[in-house]
């Protein structure tokens, strides 16, 4: 999302300075082939609060001059808005998760660096409520900003069969897709348990493709095999292909056990992919009723394999939904849409304003 929201900047009235306070990370190739500076302060290297970071994101404040700071995530939100407040900076922190653990030293931090924030952006209302409810911000202090995405980036040459003659998936094979980092947040553990449940579905093979790499991917690996199902699973790690993934996959499934809004959610969702998504904060605001996608409760692997189990025997409804999943994105979670409303919330807090 980052990247995206430099790239659509206008140039004449934003220039961008990318800070990493660890180590570079994947797509900072990415942004300085478009032109775009990246700095690593290669800071954080142990768990205990690291004051020469914000040492250093002050010192770079103040030399390169910069006007405004957008972090995002917990730690970034918390050493860029310390850095910012010592250099008399402007602030804006997004939130991109709801509460998983809640620890006493986070929302008493949270509280007081709202105070000094121009503004907290919050995507979805429910982590704005539990931004609220949990960490006592006040409400008038958070903008609710839907993740937006570039429909036309997940366009691709590709056929359906050419896609999938390129992973080597069979015809009469069932392609079931997920992408994300192997992590516990992401839930993987019981999308395998519900692909041992459907080793035989009627009139199709069942192959899985796990896009992402993490600190667990040895232990789904193992589980894989623990459950009889490694001979259809592929773990694929990270790609940069994902628009020609998405294109061979029959079925989108998002076990994640918590979310804000999920970029890797709504990608599939342009793509035109029926997804099967566990229903954390977030999903139903761009699922609706199970209109645009079926909603399952999270860490649950009888209920996802009963909705691929229902999608697969029918390929009719799986393009139906993947139609109304798209049209959905494209009306409400477009990037165009999120650039308004960035760059207003950005302007106010330039000229002081809090509206």
């Amino acid at each position: 999302m980052l990247v995206d929201v430099v790239r659509k900047l206008n140039p004449e009235r934003y220039e961008s300075l990318v800070c990493c306070i660890q180590a570079k990370g994947e797509l900072a190739t990415e942004l300085e082939k478009a032109g775009v500076r990246v700095l690593c302060l290669d800071r954080m290297r142990s768990k205990r609060f690291d004051w020469n970071a914000v040492r250093d994101l002050a010192r770079l404040l103040r030399s390169e001059r910069i006007a405004l700071v957008h972090s995002h995530l917990y730690h970034a939100n918390l050493y860029g808005r310390i850095a910012a407040f010592f250099s008399g900076v402007p602030a804006i922190a997004t939130v991109h998760n709801v509460y998983a653990r809640r620890k006493f030293h986070r929302k008493l931090l949270n509280r007081l660096l709202s105070r000094a924030s121009a503004r907290v952006i919050a995507v979805s209302e429910d982590i704005r409520d539990d931004l609220v409810k949990h960490d006592g911000i006040d409400r008038k202090k958070v903008s609710v900003v839907h993740n937006g995405i570039d429909v036309r980036r997940l366009d691709t040459e590709l056929t359906r069969e050419q896609a999938r003659a390129r992973l080597g998936v069979l015809e009469d094979e069932l392609l079931i897709g997920c992408v994300g980092r192997l992590e516990e947040q992401k839930g993987h553990r019981f999308l395998l348990e519900a692909c041992a449940a459907l080793k035989s579905i009627p009139g199709s093979r069942l192959r899985l493709l796990l896009v992402g790499d993490g600190r667990l991917r040895q232990d789904l690996e193992h589980r894989a095999v623990a459950l009889g199902v490694a001979a259809s699973v592929s773990f694929l790690g990270t790609r940069h292909d994902v628009p020609e993934i998405l294109r061979a996959l029959d079925i989108y499934v998002m076990p994640s056990l918590w979310e804000g809004l999920s970029i890797a959610m709504l990608e599939a969702m342009a793509a035109g992919i029926a997804v099967v998504i566990s229903d954390v904060s977030g999903v139903s605001q761009a699922l609706g009723n199970n209109e645009h996608g079926i909603r399952v409760p999270p860490g649950n692997a009888a209920a996802l394999a009963d909705a691929i189990r229902s999608l697969a025997g029918q390929p009719g409804r799986r393009r139906l939904l993947g139609l109304s999943a798209r049209q959905r994105v494209q009306a409400e979670f477009s990037i165009d849409a999120m650039m308004a409303q960035l760059t207003s919330i950005y302007e106010n807090a330039l000229a002081g304003r809090h509206a």
